[in-house]
């Protein structure tokens, strides 16, 4: 490597450094608000107060913008060693949380057949129907974050094997998806 390849490559690291700033400053701008309108659009109690809510909201949001930029973009070096990194926090799929319910209803109806089964079917409907709206405003979530943060990714900067990137991308963002969310509900 001769002196002028050496100063390309100062360049080309500063021209790269310059890029990831930009990016990243584009990134914390926008998954604050991205984050408070999923919020927004799944909670509209919270919606119809968002001078309340709109400042809290951000606040969480901002708490994960580092996180997540950081522990994406330097994702391979965290995995070097141990392989890919599995599912955190798996999420039901809506199919399956049907199926749960369906059993789980049978049961309460062969448990207790005096209750009747109109009984049940309306408790258990209404289970349903909660922890599948939880569900969908969790990978809804999942997903914004996912969105907001390929829109300014710099593919450069670190080359990615594919199945480390799958896995960690899912990881990474439900982790951060579901703490998020936990964080929204305390605030009910």
């Amino acid at each position: 490597m001769g002196l002028e390849d050496f100063y390309n490559l100062i360049r080309r690291q500063e021209e790269m450094e310059k890029l990831y700033a930009e990016r990243y400053e584009g990134f914390s701008r926008e998954l604050p608000a991205a984050l408070t309108s999923v919020v927004f659009d799944y909670w509209p109690e919270m919606a119809e107060n968002p001078v309340k809510y709109k400042p809290l909201l951000f606040n969480i949001g901002e708490k994960y913008i580092r996180e997540i930029w950081e522990e994406y973009n330097n994702c391979y070096s965290l995995n070097r060693r141990s392989g890919p990194m599995a599912d955190l926090h798996p999420v039901d799929t809506i199919d399956k949380l049907k199926l749960k319910y369906e059993k789980r209803c049978q049961e309460l109806k062969r448990t207790y057949p005096d209750a009747g089964d109109e009984f049940w079917d309306e408790i258990i409907k209404e289970d349903y129907e909660r922890e599948k709206k939880d569900i969908v405003f969790k990978l809804a979530v999942h997903e914004k974050m996912k969105a907001v943060f390929n829109a300014h990714y710099i593919d450069d900067v670190m080359e990615f094997e594919s199945h480390i990137l799958r896995y960690f991308e899912r990881g990474m963002y439900l982790m951060c998806a579901l703490r998020y969310v936990d964080e929204v509900y305390s605030l009910k």
